[in-house]
C-alpha cells in the first residue's frame, strides 16, 4: 500500500514466490488464464487492454468529470457513518464529491469476512486506485457489498488442530432471505465466540477474537461490510450496497431495460455464442431473460416479465454490471475467474446499452503459507508451482524413493558373499575352511535379511509420515481439493 493506514502497523517479512498463469492452466478458467497472460486469444471479447495504462487514464479522467449523482452519494457517505468507518473511508467520499473516478470490485456478504479473495479483491481495487490517482486522477476504491444477494456467506471454514477441514455455520438463516436482512446480532455475535473459540491459538488470536465481536453485529450484511472498513478502511476503501445505488441514474437505466426487455437477452446470447467461438468457457451458461427482481417483505423474487413493481428494483447477475457502470463513475473494474468471464459475455450488451465497459482487472491471486506450512514444501524440494500438480504425482514425490533401500541391501549382501567366495578360493582347497565360509555366508544373509526387514517397516513408516505430512500440506493449501 502507498498510504499509511491510521493506527499502529505490523510489518511481517514475507517470501514472495510467483507461479506464472501459464503453470495454473488446469486449475483456472481458460478465458481467464487466456486474459491474464494477455496473450490476444481473450482479447477480442473486452472492449479495453487491462495493460493499456493510456486507455484507463483517458477513462479515469472522463469518469471523475462524470462523478457521482448527489442522492448516491450522500447515501454513501451515511452508510460509512452508520458503520463505523474509519477517517480515510470518509475523505474518499469527499474526493468522491469532488470528483473522482473509481476502481470498482465486489462481492456477496460474509461472515467471518468470507474466503480470501474478498480481501484481494478490495485491496487490488485500493492498488490500482492508488496507481491511478499517482498519476494525477482522483480515484477511489468502491467494494460493491451484494446484499440483495440470498445465497452464500453464511459459514466459513478452515484447517482445524487436527488437520482437518472444520465448518462453522451462521445458524438460524432463514432460507431466501436477503443477506440485508439475514441474520441479527444474536445470532451473530454467537458465531463470532463460536469461530474464535475454534481457531487455533496464535500471537494474533486476541486481536481476532476483537475484531469478530466488534464487527459481527446487525445483518450479515452490515458485518461483512464493518469487516472491511475495520482492515481495509484506513486505505480508503468505501464500501456499499445495490440500495444505495437508487437515484435518477438508476431509475433512468431500469426504465430502459424495461422498455425494451429483449434487449439484455439478445445481447448477452451474441456475447456468449463469441465467447463460445473461442473454445472459452461459458460462465453465464444459460438464458438471463429480464435479469430483474424485486425486494420486498424480507424476499428476493424473480421478475419474469415486465409490471407494476411494489419492491425494491434488484439487478441479477448479468445486468448488475451495467447497473453498476450506469450508476457510478467507474473506470476499471476488478475481478476473478467467474466475473472475467461474465465481463466477456457482456461486451454486446454494453454497446446496447450505450455504457462504456469498464478495463477489467483480473484480482491477484495469492495462497498463504504459515511457517509450518513452508517447512514442508523446502522438506520434500517441492516448488510452488508443484503444488498445481494432482495429488497422485505430489504422493510420488514423497514416498517413492530414488531407489529401493531393500533392493539395494540385496545386491549389496550378494557381492559381499561373491567377494568372500573369491577371496578363500586363492588358497588350496580345505574342508575347514569351505565350512568356516558357508558358516559365516549364512550369518551375513541372516544379518542382512533382520537389517532388510528393519529397512522395510523404517520405509513404510517414513512413507506414511510422509503421506500424513503431504495429506497436512495440502489441507491447508487446498482444503477439499
Amino acid at each position: 500500500m502507498t498510504s499509511a493506514p491510521s493506527g499502529p502497523t505490523i510489518i511481517l517479512r514475507l517470501r514472495i514466490q510467483h507461479v506464472g498463469f501459464e503453470k495454473v492452466g488446469g486449475h483456472y478458467p481458460a478465458l481467464f488464464v487466456s486474459y491474464g497472460l494477455d496473450d490476444g486469444r481473450a482479447g477480442g471479447l473486452f472492449q479495453h487492454r487491462y495493460r493499456d495504462e493510456r486507455t484507463l487514464l483517458q477513462r479515469a479522467r472522463k469518469a471523475a468529470e462524470r462523478g457521482m449523482e448527489l442522492g448516491v452519494l450522500e447515501a454513501v457517505r451515511q452508510y460509512q457513518v452508520d458503520l463505523g468507518a474509519p477517517r480515510e473511508s470518509m475523505a474518499a467520499v469527499d474526493k468522491l464529491a469532488r470528483g473522482a473516478a473509481a476502481v470498482v470490485t465486489g462481492q456477496q456478504p460474509s461472515v467471518g469476512l468470507g474466503p480470501l479473495y474478498n480481501l484481494y479483491k478490495a485491496q487490488a481495487a485500493i492498488k490500482y486506485a492508488q496507481a491511478i490517482e499517482a498519476r494525477g486522477i482522483p480515484c477511489v476504491a468502491i467494494f460493491w457489498n451484494h446484499s440483495d444477494d440470498v445465497r452464500g456467506g453464511d459459514s466459513v471454514c478452515f484447517p482445524d488442530r487436527e488437520n482437518q477441514v472444520r465448518w462453522i455455520p451462521l445458524q438460524g438463516v432463514e432460507p431466501g432471505t436477503p443477506l440485508c436482512e439475514a441474520g441479527s446480532t444474536e445470532m451473530l455475535q454467537m458465531f463470532a465466540g463460536e469461530l474464535a473459540s475454534s481457531l487455533p491459538e496464535t500471537e494474533f488470536s486476541p486481536w481476532v477474537r476483537e475484531f469478530l465481536k466488534e464487527t459481527h453485529r446487525g445483518t450479515i450484511a452490515e458485518s461483512f461490510t464493518r469487516s472491511l472498513l475495520k482492515v481495509l478502511g484506513p486505505f480508503g476503501l468505501v464500501v456499499l450496497e445495490p440500495r444505495h445505488l437508487e437515484g435518477a441514474r438508476a431509475e433512468k437505466f431500469f426504465s430502459s431495460h424495461l422498455a425494451d426487455p429483449g434487449r439484455l437477452s439478445k445481447a448477452v446470447e451474441a456475447g456468449r455464442q463469441a465467447v463460445l467461438a473461442q473454445a472459452f468457457e461459458d460462465h453465464l451458461g444459460r438464458e438471463v431473460g429480464l435479469d430483474l427482481f424485486e425486494v420486498r417483505g424480507g424476499k428476493r423474487t424473480r421478475l419474469e416479465k415486465p409490471g407494476l413493481v411494489k419492491g425494491r428494483l434488484s439487478a441479477g447477475v448479468a445486468l448488475r454490471p451495467l447497473l453498476q457502470d450506469a450508476v457510478l463513475p467507474t473506470c476499471a473494474y476488478v475481478g476473478g475467474p467467474s466475473e472475467v468471464g461474465y465481463q466477456a459475455a457482456l461486451l454486446p450488451a454494453y454497446h446496447a446499452f450505450g455504457i462504456d465497459q469498464p478495463v477489467v482487472f483480473p484480482r491477484i491471486t495469492a495462497t498463504l503459507l504459515e511457517m509450518k506450512t513452508a517447512r514442508l514444501l523446502e522438506k520434500f524440494s517441492l516448488a510452488p508451482s508443484d503444488l498445481f500438480m494432482a495429488k497422485s504425482a505430489l504422493e510420488g514425490r514423497v514416498t517413492d524413493p530414488e531407489e529401493d533401500v531393500a533392493t539395494r541391501l540385496a545386491a549389496l549382501s550378494e557381492r559381499m558373499l561373491q567377494e568372500m567366495e573369491k577371496t578363500t578360493q586363492i588358497l588350496r582347497p580345505s574342508p575347514a575352511v569351505d565350512k568356516a565360509r558357508e558358516k559365516t555366508a549364512g550369518k551375513v544373509r541372516e544379518a542382512f535379511e533382520a537389517l532388510t526387514v528393519r529397512l522395510k517397516q523404517e520405509q513404510g513408516r517414513q512413507e506414511n509420515t510422509g503421506r500424513g505430512q503431504l495429506e497436512k500440506l495440502l489441507t491447508h493449501i487446498r482444503p477439499e481439493g
